[in-house]
């Protein structure tokens, strides 16, 4: 902690040396927006198309958060797991197969992958999101009934993917570093036929990279094209096709010891050579057209279809009884497929009323997303290793044969879940006193049903999915205070289906049910250059199943739809180029969350699985613009975790806080007209860094983040 106070202290002081030397006027800012070249984009002043408001940040009457691309880039971030989460306030990345897919924490509980506007969550799913294909992500805190109303009221994340400029830009970049990092990517951007008419985009990808840890090994490649095109004025329609393969040794690098957590060595590895590795294929068909009614409406529909396919298998491993250093491994089938479907229409347009300005936005969502998967276990074994003297090799002849790993419908541990849903909703945000003042009205019915079993395990009963229909209102209020300067409040409500079964074998169908109220002030600086937001909210999350008191059901255990969690806090996030060359990204995030209800008084007051109450972040990046330096670049970034929870569940009987984290980076590069060169040094003070949970039995799991580690990335423009 005392590292994180002297850094934010000479932070301080830097930003209001900033705020002294800067004279730069608004028409000269824009300028250099334009035209300078060693211009950096930190700061976005609008949400993407795929979000439906058109709206500035500035003047939404709620916390959304934007991390452009040549952030990710300047950081050397490669994908949705390695820290892209540190550009945001109070967003955490919580391990548990993460090289797979990102499981994204945010004010006190996981929040939702959304891609191009659409909700593309399943189970172990969507894969990662690679920054190749990466234009911005948006992070949207709380409910957000413009986009939908089924889900955790903490928020999600969109990923928004590339898509044709209209111009020429192509870019070829090579990325090397620790552990035998090689990748190269290819973004080819285009026209066909001029005007606007048609155009093309493909983006290339191929790494290959071991880990710290031993036998791992996970390869990539990433094909996307995309078209947009135009047959009239008003008429346009975008394709694009995402295919994605992966393969790696194992999904999650989980060490175990009795002995605390990071108790062994960083390198170590439990998974052996001749497992199984896994196969990830991805395809994606993102469609999307929008027609321009009149002057002010505008008519949009998108489609989504995602295929994931895996084909794998994982082991897991208990400790033996007559030996706390032997951990005697099982083997599990890994076989899944995922399948999307989502669709979207909806009309956006305002109209006047005397000097009243009415933005609607009216329209009706459609979601189907299924998974089925095999994680049939392995009748052989088990595999004992001496976690502190690990001996890799397994006999093949020991180990299940291909035909094991199959997706079997008629295996016992064949799991059988998904979502479905339709839902109608209108908004209007209503803009008075020459847009000074803005309230928002609206509100959203969703019908859905959610389903999860192994069908096998109870022969003959069918799945019955729980079901609900919610009416859900969003009102928002924002006021500009000037011109770069608002305060804004709103109250959003979410829902999700569940059933229990209640005392006398009743049947529970109340949904469980989230609320956010939230209040916060939006700046931009020096003509908008860099923007500042302050935040605080209290989310409610109601009508969590809990255990009744089985003494007054005979004896019977039965659950009661009583149990509570909230989570209150404050969130601030600084982000810009405070002066010329100096671009920041600050962020702190207080969130205490935590059981308030349940039938059980020791539950009460429990920290919320994979919360942390203090994260801060900071990353700065200088660039030389003048004199012998010119084009030359620094970078430093940290970020502290305090106040951790692991992601286990308030069901568990160990205690689940983690260690404080402290990461660090530091960087240097240099920018040319067309040519770019990055060096970035990761976890700099080489600490152990990690995540994990205590189960049960009382053993510590933990999945090692990187020790200090390299890479250079380097870039041409033709």
């Amino acid at each position: 902690m005392k590292n994180v106070l002297i850094c934010a202290s000479a932070l301080g002081t830097m930003l209001v040396s900033a705020q002294k030397k800067d004279t730069i006027k608004s028409n000269d800012i824009e300028e250099v927006v334009v035209n300078g070249r060693y211009y950096q984009k930190y700061k976005l002043n609008e949400v993407s198309g795929s979000l439906r408001v058109q709206t500035p940040i500035l003047e939404l009457p709620q916390n959304v958060q934007s991390v452009s691309s040549q952030v990710l880039a300047d950081q050397i971030t490669l994908n949705m797991s390695e820290g892209i989460v540190r550009n945001v306030s109070g967003a955490r990345k919580v391990e548990h197969w993460d090289n797979v897919y990102s499981n994204v924490f945010m004010r006190g509980a996981g929040i939702a992958t959304f891609m191009n506007g659409m909700n593309v969550s399943s189970t172990w799913g969507p894969i990662n999101p690679d920054a190749s294909i990466i234009d911005r992500i948006e992070f949207v805190k709380g409910p957000a009934g413009f986009m939908g109303s089924m889900g955790d009221p903490a928020g999600f994340y969109n990923v928004v993917t590339k898509k044709p400029t209209g111009k020429f830009a192509n870019s070829v970049r090579f990325t090397t570093g620790s552990y035998n990092l090689f990748r190269g990517e290819a973004d080819l951007d285009g026209v066909l036929v001029k005007d606007g008419i048609l155009d093309y985009r493909i983006n290339l990808m191929g790494s290959s990279n071991n880990s710290w840890v031993e036998n791992d090994k996970t390869s990539k490649i990433i094909v996307a094209p995309s078209i947009t095109f135009r047959p009239t004025k008003t008429t346009t329609f975008t394709a694009q096709y995402n295919y994605q393969y992966l393969k790696f040794n194992q999904p999650g690098a989980y060490l175990m010891s009795n002995d605390g957590y990071a108790s062994l060595n960083v390198h170590t590895n439990f998974n052996d050579p001749n497992f199984k590795k896994t196969e990830v294929k991805d395809q994606s068909l993102f469609l999307s057209l929008d027609q321009e009614l009149s002057k002010d409406w505008v008519w949009s529909t998108q489609y989504a279809y995602m295929d994931l396919n895996y084909d794998g298998g994982s082991w897991w491993g208990t400790f033996d009884p007559a030996n706390k250093n032997v951990l005697n491994r099982t083997l599990s089938n890994w076989q899944a497929k995922g399948k999307n479907h989502i669709f979207q229409t909806y009309v956006r347009g305002k109209l006047n009323t005397g000097n009243i300005v009415h933005k609607i936005i009216a329209g009706f969502d459609y979601g189907d997303r299924k998974y089925i998967a095999d994680f049939s276990s392995f009748a052989g074994g088990p595999f004992p290793i001496d976690i502190y003297n690990v001996n890799y090799g397994v006999d093949p002849s020991q180990l299940p044969s291909s035909d094991f790993y199959t997706l079997n419908s008629s295996a016992p541990f064949y799991n059988d879940q998904g979502v479905k849903y339709t839902s109608y909703y209108a908004q209007d945000q209503i803009e008075m006193f020459g847009n000074r003042l803005r309230l928002t009205l609206a509100g959203r019915y969703t019908s859905g049903k959610t389903y999860s079993a192994y069908p096998n395990l109870s022969p003959g009963t069918p799945i019955v999915p729980d079901t609900a229909g919610e009416f859900t209102p969003r009102v928002g209020i924002s006021y500009s205070i000037n011109k770069d300067f608002s305060a804004y409040g709103i109250y959003d409500k979410t829902f999700v289906p569940q059933s229990g079964t209640g005392i006398h074998q009743t049947l529970i169908t109340d949904p469980f049910r989230g609320q956010n109220i939230e209040f916060g002030l939006k700046k931009d600086w020096f003509g908008g250059k860099w923007n500042s937001t302050f935040a605080v909210y209290e989310i409610r999350r109601q009508n969590i199943l809990v255990a009744g008191n089985s003494n007054e059901n005979g004896g019977v255990a039965f659950q009661v739809p009583t149990g509570e969690q909230r989570a209150r806090g404050f969130e601030t996030d600084i982000k810009g180029e405070i002066i010329k060359g100096l671009n920041i990204i600050i962020n702190y995030a207080y969130t205490d969350a935590k059981t308030v209800k349940d039938t059980d008084p020791a539950k009460i007051g429990i920290q919320s699985p994979g919360n942390a109450k203090n994260v801060q972040n900071t990353w700065v990046n200088y660039r030389f613009e003048n004199g012998l330096m010119k084009g030359f670049g620094i970078s430093a970034g940290y970020q502290y975790q305090g106040g951790r929870q692991s992601w286990y569940g308030v069901s568990a009987t160990k205690d689940q806080s983690l260690p404080d984290y402290f990461d660090t980076n530091f960087g240097v590069s240099y920018v040319a007209k067309k040519f770019d060169v990055n060096f970035m040094l990761n976890n700099v003070l080489n600490r152990k860094l990690y995540s994990g949970y205590r189960g049960d039995g009382g053993e510590y799991a933990w999945i090692y983040n990187a020790p200090r580690n390299w890479r250079v990335s380097i870039g041409y423009k033709f």
